[in-house]
């Protein structure tokens, strides 16, 4: 039987997430058809023969595209068996079988029940018998990661690059562990691990480390939601890949926290090849951190800052800069904090327009319900509605996305960040301060900021 695995969108770089499915379904017998949508076109003979479709929900964007793949082939094919596997399709669980949409869901740890469900639609299992991992309940057993297999993949040549100044060099994409040791409420993918942690075998890791460079990738992003939850783990890797490859480099992810607590190894990260380093910031506001758990103070990402910089480091902050205990003067610090600390060429823009996500099984929805600022579900945009206690901010947040949308269009040349921080703090002002004059952005450090070509968004 032939499985059709499907990517809508995995924030521009070759889909992992079809690359370890494929590689465990061929191991197991299987003819596999990869399909990346945000690259490639949906032909419908792409689907011919199969017997599965299989498509993969990581995070909330592919989670909405992938409703609108489904939507479109249950009416080309009524009888197809569509299934959805990631991060997301546990949550949406319910909303997916109730709608039709899909007949199988496969959370967790994917690979084992993608398998046992191709199994079964092949005639080698017992028809309707009970699949581990498939269904309401995600599975978390440890298995023996497979090397992924990017046979068929579109080449890294189609996805995002690294730029650094006017150089663009191919990158690659890797995971060391899935899952995260934390708590954070906001976070996706609290609801579904909850706290568990997945270490993927060093040779997995780095064999397919290997296969990117030999098509090419001269950097490597490593996924991980926090690459210092093992940090053994996850350090062997990057010296080891460091040795091989002395010239090649690498991103990561690490959580303020982290940055503090293991700050004695972010000397060997740079040593190793680290560009920079994604870390959540999320707000600068001490209450609404409280609120999200994460773990940090203002005063630690001040920290957390200087140990970056001391240590040959750029650090991105990200934010959730629009949340419903967020006041004016919380924006107004948030973008204060940035200015202030030389950070306008380094936070990418669409951060300031970002509004937190209530996707179902997020912690935050019953304590919303709580203090009755919570909205109805909005079906298409997948998450429960909430608007601020200060109208004010709801309508700058709109403005912003406008503008922070226009700033990096697709097909024209970026807008120089400190000129979109400029029109972002124009709006502010007026919106929050009713301050319609010209405004002036402090003077920034000149350097070199590396990163994606394709913004960090969920």
């Amino acid at each position: 039987m032939r499985t059709v695995l499907v990517s809508t969108y995995e924030m521009g770089h070759q889909p992992l997430a079809l690359a370890s499915a494929a590689a465990a379904l061929r191991a197991a017998g299987h003819e596999v058809g990869t399909l990346d949508l945000s690259v490639e076109a949906p032909e419908v003979e792409r689907f011919e023969g199969a017997g599965l479709v299989a498509i993969s929900i990581p995070m909330h964007t592919a989670a909405r595209l992938g409703i609108e793949l489904a939507r479109r082939l249950r009416r080309l094919r009524p009888k197809l068996h569509i299934a959805f596997y990631g991060l997301y399709a546990t949550p949406l669980h319910d909303r997916l079988t109730r709608d039709g949409l899909a007949d199988s869901v496969v959370g967790g740890e994917y690979e084992p029940g993608l398998v046992a469900l191709a199994d079964q639609l092949a005639g080698r299992r017992p028809a309707g018998a009970p699949l581990e991992g498939v269904g309401a309940v995600a599975a978390f057993a440890r298995q023996q990661h497979p090397v992924p297999d990017r046979s068929g993949l579109p080449p890294l040549e189609a996805y995002a690059r690294l730029r650094v100044g006017d150089e663009e060099r191919l990158a690659g994409y890797t995971e060391a562990t899935r899952g995260c040791a934390h708590l954070c409420t906001h976070c996706p993918i609290t609801p579904v691990y909850g706290g568990r942690l997945r270490l993927v075998r060093p040779e997995a890791v780095l064999a397919d480390i290997e296969q990117q460079v030999a098509a090419g990738a001269r950097h490597i992003t490593f996924g991980d939601p926090d690459f210092l939850n093992a940090r053994p783990h996850s350090m062997a890797i990057a010296q080891e890949v460091h040795r091989r490859h002395p010239d090649l480099t690498f991103d990561a992810t690490i959580k303020v926290e982290h940055l503090l607590e293991h700050a004695d190894v972010l000397p060997a990260l740079s040593a190793a090849g680290c560009l920079f380093i994604t870390s959540a910031f999320e707000s600068t506001s001490d209450a609404i951190l409280r609120a999200l758990q994460k773990g940090h103070t203002r005063d630690d990402m001040e920290r957390a800052l200087g140990l970056a910089q001391a240590a040959g480091l750029v650090l991105r902050p990200t934010w959730v800069a629009h949340t419903p205990w967020a006041t004016g003067d919380d924006f107004l610090e948030l973008l204060a904090f940035i200015e202030g600390h030389g950070l306008v060429e380094v936070v990418q823009p669409v951060q300031y327009a970002l509004r937190l996500l209530l996707p179902p099984g997020s912690p935050l929805i019953e304590r919303l319900r709580v203090e009755q600022s919570l909205g109805p579900f909005e079906e298409e945009g997948l998450t429960w509605q909430w608007s601020s206690a200060d109208p004010r901010l709801d309508r700058l947040q709109a403005e912003l996305a406008g503008i922070v949308e226009a700033a990096s269009c697709a097909g024209c040349d970026p807008e120089p960040a400190v000129e979109t921080f400029r029109r972002v703090k124009a709006a502010t002002y007026r919106h929050l301060l009713d301050d319609h004059g010209p405004v002036e952005v402090a003077p920034q450090p000149r350097r070199v900021v590396p990163g994606l070509t394709e913004s960090w968004f969920c």
